[in-house]
């Protein structure tokens, strides 16, 4: 995939994020990795590069937009269109389950695991108002109640159904990223996810409501989450990966 789009894109370059798991804390071996990716975000952030970050559960999303948020100068501030079957804003005290994959947008926000809290940035890296949650369908009472008490936008799919996608997409005026859970879509057009729901967004539909978006010049960077290649069917997730990072590094060409 990355040759393909390399072809096409010359100056992409691939740069692994190594993951040490001799840790004896899972927590911990995620710290390590997010603040590995987010040095890694904040140096080709400086650059003046277009950081695209493609790993495995949400929790990355942690060193994602801490390291843009370091990288940008003061006061460093973006919106962030987090796109997800979930709302991933618990934390220990909250979390039926104790998975740190459901934990990162509060941790983003200043609610963190104790093991997680050096990821962020001096600060939480990311303003409640600046953030909207799109294509939400299972989520747990205190999550809905940190999301009212924060001031967090949430899109629910009952909303995109009844409007389309397009027309409830927030276009930012000012610079923005893009985090996308490929559990967002709908288990038909990828099934390649660890916690696939049903009724999700069609991929067409999501891929029309992003090229806009990744073509404008005030988007700062793409994440995409959650891909489990051996879950896939048919190829159909890898094939809108593909699809999405070639709207992200050739903006503009027909798809």
């Amino acid at each position: 995939m990355f040759e393909r789009l390399a072809a096409g894109s010359p100056s992409l370059i691939w740069h692994d994020v190594p993951v040490a798991v001799s840790l004896s804390s899972p927590a911990l071996v995620v710290a390590q990795a997010c603040d590995a990716l987010a040095g890694a975000v904040a140096g080709i952030t400086a650059e003046g590069r277009f950081p695209i970050v493609i790993g495995g559960d949400h929790s990355i999303a942690m060193g994602t937009w801490s390291g843009l948020r370091r990288a940008l100068a003061p006061p460093g501030l973006f919106d962030l269109l987090w796109i997800d079957a979930h709302m991933d804003c618990h934390d220990p005290s909250t979390s039926p389950s104790g998975a740190l994959h459901g934990m990162p947008l509060a941790c983003l926000l200043g609610r963190c695991h104790p093991d997680l809290a050096g990821v962020a940035c001096p600060g939480p890296p990311l303003t409640p108002g600046r953030v909207t949650l799109i294509g939400v369908r299972s989520f747990e009472p205190e999550e809905t109640a940190f999301a009212r008490r924060t001031g967090l936008r949430v899109v629910h799919m009952e909303e995109i159904a009844a409007q389309g996608l397009a027309a409830v997409m927030p276009l930012p005026a000012g610079p923005f990223g893009i985090t996308l859970d490929l559990d967002a879509v709908d288990p038909g057009d990828a099934p390649a996810v660890g916690t696939p729901e049903p009724g999700g967004i069609r991929a067409a539909e999501l891929l029309d409501a992003l090229r806009p978006l990744l073509a404008s010049p005030r988007c700062l960077a793409l994440e995409i989450a959650e891909y489990s290649p051996p879950h896939d069917v048919a190829g159909r997730t890898a094939a809108l990966m593909e699809a999405l990072l070639r709207a992200a590094v050739q903006p503009g060409e027909p798809p």
